[in-house]
């Protein structure tokens, strides 16, 4: 059920006048753990959620599969914001998540280095041809890998022997690891540095890329070849107030707009 901003904080704030114990609680657990691809999104919703009233909340960003180890291996954390459901559902199942929501999607987009055009009824040619440069997210490690080659498996009902191709000639140039100094989407960074002709990611990632990048472009991928994401949220089991409340402000209606002002659905 959505709430509004203000009920969101007031959760927290009521919580935490029952004494030292439970504001150690709340402040112990006040860390959020979130796809790289919510990096915008969700530094945002931090920023409403505190100068509503609630309190400060750590961010951390990387790919979902490695956050999950991070968690697993009993990193602190107070919230999961997963790209990949799947993740979220583990940890839920392992005990270490209240639950596991989804609360929004995603789809896929091929970016284009500034320079070269790229039309939605030409993906796949481009993606295959032998020229062409093509960049990905690390499958396994990140759920935009695995969405991707996902894709690829597509492409192979289409066009017989495609998915050897794809597989092989895929440079896996993000989303390997959880970079805590990393303080911007690694996207543009694959362009300027002229690592990749095009790069397969989200289309909320292609948007944000494409803010940076000068004469970058991009299109949505096919429909019969594209894979829809599926978000995941869960608040950690022994987590305080404070991230509870933060989990129902990303389900209310503020954070869903948040949401939607960066491309997710």
């Amino acid at each position: 059920m959505r709430i509004s901003c203000a009920k969101a904080v007031g959760v927290v704030m009521a919580s935490l006048v029952f004494g030292s114990a439970a504001v150690m609680a709340a402040e112990g657990s006040t860390r959020v753990m979130a796809a790289g691809s919510l990096r915008l999104a969700v530094t945002e919703m931090r920023d409403v959620f505190h100068a509503s009233g609630g309190p400060e909340l750590e961010l951390l960003f990387g790919p979902s599969g490695k956050l999950r180890q991070m968690i697993e291996a009993g990193e602190p954390v107070g919230v999961f914001l997963s790209a990949s459901k799947k993740h979220s559902d583990a940890l839920a199942a392992a005990g270490m998540l209240s639950g596991s929501d989804r609360f929004t999607r995603n789809v896929l987009c091929l970016m284009a280095a500034p320079g070269r055009a790229v039309s939605e009824p030409q993906a796949i040619d481009v993606m295959l041809d032998p020229a062409v440069r093509l960049g990905t997210s690390t499958p396994k490690a990140d759920p935009s890998g695995d969405y991707t080659w996902e894709m690829f498996r597509k492409v192979e009902a289409l066009r017989p022997g495609a998915f050897a191709t794809l597989d092989a000639k895929a440079l896996k140039l993000t989303g390997g690891a959880v970079d805590k100094k990393r303080k911007a989407l690694p996207y543009p960074a694959v362009f300027e540095g002229h690592q990749a002709d095009v790069f397969v990611s989200s289309c909320t990632n292609a948007v944000a890329t494409a803010a940076q990048v000068p004469g970058l472009t991009w299109v949505k991928l096919p429909d019969e070849i594209n894979v829809g994401a599926v978000y995941g949220m869960g608040v950690a089991t022994r987590a305080g107030d404070a991230a509870k409340a933060f989990a129902d402000f990303v389900r209310s209606e503020d954070g869903q707009a948040i949401l939607a002002k960066y491309g997710f659905k």
